[in-house]
């Protein structure tokens, strides 16, 4: 008899040797007390490795995957060794990114890239300080205490 600890979860060894006692006894239920697991896990682990070959976990398949592809990684890399003054934004129109902003930038950070704000001076700006505050004023009407 085959003495394993009680799992939430068995790991890859014991999985093998699962497989490896129900193919020598047959006996389904006697593998799962021994290996204190359900009677479905032997059946579903014995399915697994005639299906894959292989009773492994597979973790690969778990979790959220990747919205850019390596090829995206790599246009990315590219623009930027060519124009390292871009934007997120202008990266993200010019390769035609359907993914945000935050996706574009993880990518770059991950690519070994610093990010950093553009900043525009006053000169470049649309309307100085004074006047987008008198313009926000504009709308405004004062009443008089009479």
């Amino acid at each position: 008899m085959i003495n394993v600890e009680m799992m939430n979860m068995l790991h890859n060894e014991s999985r093998n040797l699962l497989v490896q006692a129900f193919e020598k006894n047959h006996n389904a239920k006697q593998t799962a007390q021994d290996f204190s697991v359900s009677l479905w896990t032997v059946y579903r682990l014995r399915q697994q490795m005639k299906q894959t070959g292989s009773v492994d976990l597979r973790v690969n398949q778990r979790g959220r995957k990747a919205k850019l592809t390596r090829q995206d990684l790599d246009a990315v890399n590219d623009l930027v060794n060519k124009q390292p003054d871009l934007s997120i934004r202008e990266i993200k129109e010019r390769l035609h990114l359907n993914v945000c902003e935050e996706t574009v930038r993880k990518a770059v950070i991950k690519l070994g890239y610093r990010v950093k704000k553009k900043s525009i001076h006053a000169s470049e700006q649309e309307r100085s300080r004074r006047e987008s505050k008198a313009a926000s004023l504009e709308g405004t009407q004062v009443k008089s205490s009479d």
